[in-house]
């Protein structure tokens, strides 16, 4: 990839603290992380936090954070072939919880911190699990069924597999996973993962996570060590990693956002080979020759591409 310095993107303005890595999931790979987890905290109060970058929208369901017996007993914190996210708790053959979005996630050119905090014991049914995108409390508009008072969720379950980046084998995650936090036995607001840039306030970053309480089964896998990416920065049992090298740890993080092609942005053929244009001038030929095979082969099944970037081309 290219490196360009975007200028479109929130997540990309850096603060006083900086994510140093990131995980890539390759769905073509099966790519996942997994562990088992022992007795909690306290099984009906958790909270999850994850920075993601989608690499691929609506042809799949994307799982980020599941649990997973078997398929009657388990939880799922997906995107949907849809593209809108949603959380899904299934137990001795029920539904104990559907919550999901009418907002849909189609932006892969951007990162996206997501928190869901639970805990079922609360009196008031929506504020038994809720949602956080970028910093901001997201109420559940579109499937609507809470947990009853006090049920204990499949996430955060003892003797109970969990998963990053698929349910089991299948919904392979495609993207990058970063600051992927879980709290066992707290349910806190965003402000323990992020906060709102002092002097761009709507733009929301990461904070340093490092001192919250974790609880038993409570992890932070930070992707640091690529010869370990499963590393729990926290000190309790890694994660297993499967189709997974040190290839994967990438430096495409919250904090530093490479540029990447949204398939979202259309427009004319035209605009893309001027842009490839001024970037022969500016950069040499090599460099531009090499975007333009790029630009062809991502693209050639679409009649109208624009590219647009915005910031500073570096050469590499």
């Amino acid at each position: 990839m290219i490196p360009i310095l975007s200028g479109n993107v929130a997540s990309a303005i850096g603060g006083a603290y900086e994510v140093a890595n990131s995980c890539r999931f390759n769905d073509g790979d099966s790519a996942y992380m997994n562990k088992t987890f022992g007795t909690p905290t306290n099984a009906d109060i958790w909270t999850f936090s994850c920075w993601v970058k989608r690499s691929a929208i609506g042809t799949s369901y994307f799982d980020i954070f599941d649990a997973y017996t078997d398929s009657n007993n388990y939880a799922q914190i997906s995107f949907h072939p849809d593209n809108y996210l949603f959380y899904y708790d299934y137990q001795g053959g029920a539904v104990k919880a559907s919550l999901s979005t009418n907002r849909l996630f189609r932006d892969t050119s951007a990162w996206l911190n997501i928190v869901i905090a639970t805990d079922t014991t609360q009196s008031t049914a929506a504020n038994r699990i809720k949602l956080y995108v970028n910093g901001t409390q997201y109420t559940w508009d579109n499937a609507t069924t809470y947990p009853d008072q006090n049920q204990d969720t499949f996430i955060n379950k003892a003797s109970t597999a969990h998963y990053i980046g698929t349910y089991s084998a299948g919904n392979y995650f495609d993207g990058y996973l970063a600051e992927t936090v879980f709290i066992d036995g707290s349910q806190l607001a965003a402000s323990s993962f992020g906060e709102f840039d002092e002097d761009s306030p709507r733009i929301w970053k990461p904070k340093n996570v490092s001192g919250l309480t974790f609880g038993t089964n409570g992890f932070y896998l930070d992707f640091e060590d690529s010869s370990n990416l499963g590393n729990d920065a926290n000190g309790g049992t890694d994660f297993t990693e499967n189709n997974l090298a040190a290839t994967d740890q990438t430096t495409d993080t919250p904090t530093n956002n490479f540029a990447t092609f949204n398939p979202l942005v259309k427009g004319n053929v035209a605009t893309t080979l001027l842009l490839l244009h001024l970037l022969r001038l500016a950069n040499g030929v090599k460099l531009v020759r090499i975007l333009q095979v790029v630009v062809l082969k991502q693209f050639r099944h679409l009649r109208l591409v624009r590219v647009v970037v915005v910031g500073v081309v570096v050469k590499g």
